[in-house]
């Protein structure tokens, strides 16, 4: 967890930006002016950009990343941002994985011992995540990068990830009894599918021909 944890100076509008966040379009940048644009001209609520940053929705520029536009897909806001907020106070949730429970007041402890900031800004920061955690659902499962991991494997990752574990019982007349066998294959070094497919191929006629 970076330790550099940003804050709202007040949380009274954050609940109100994030859901004009989710009716607006995904802007190129969001900057001041964009939340301008939102309705939101106050100056406590410049740091949600930064906080919004913190959490991994945008990159330094300002630009929206994927979880950003995750967060806007209405089925997936409250999942993102609980995802969001668990990655980015990772070493508090690792401590407390119900840290959203607690009060701001017992936070504050965490955040000043951590970060090494007064009572007044240590409360802040907590006050802050209390803010967000309100609006996330921390119940709800969220698999989508899961499944980005997976597409991310090469084909022949994806063709031993797939491969079933082939078992064999063979019943001798003589003993009542099973036998298993389980078939070690180390496949060849190769960005071939079709050696692959021939391979797997080769052994189901063997073992069920």
């Amino acid at each position: 967890m970076d330790q550099n944890v940003p804050y709202m100076p007040s949380v009274k509008n954050l609940s109100e930006i994030l859901t004009a966040i989710q009716k607006a379009a995904v802007p190129e940048s969001f900057t001041h002016e964009f939340l301008k644009d939102l309705g939101f001209t106050s100056s406590n609520d410049r740091a949600f950009i930064k906080l919004f940053r913190y959490l991994g929705m945008l990159d330094v520029s300002g630009k929206p990343q994927t979880h950003y536009r995750e967060f806007v897909d209405g089925s997936k806001t409250k999942a993102v941002l609980a995802q969001r907020i668990r990655a980015a106070y990772d070493d508090l949730y690792n401590a407390n994985p119900k840290a959203h429970e607690k009060t701001a007041e017992h936070l504050k402890g965490w955040f000043k011992t951590k970060t090494g900031a007064g009572d007044a800004v240590a409360l802040k920061m907590a006050s802050t995540l209390k803010a967000f955690a309100s609006c996330a659902d921390f119940a709800a499962t969220h698999p989508l990068h899961k499944v980005e991991e997976k597409e991310k494997s090469s084909p022949e990752e994806k063709l031993v990830e797939e491969k079933p574990e082939i078992k064999t019982k063979i019943d001798l007349p003589s003993a009542q009894f099973g036998l298993v066998y389980r078939i070690e294959v180390h496949l060849p070094d190769t960005q071939n599918i079709d050696t692959f497919r021939a391979i797997f191929k080769a052994m189901r006629e063997e073992l069920m021909g």
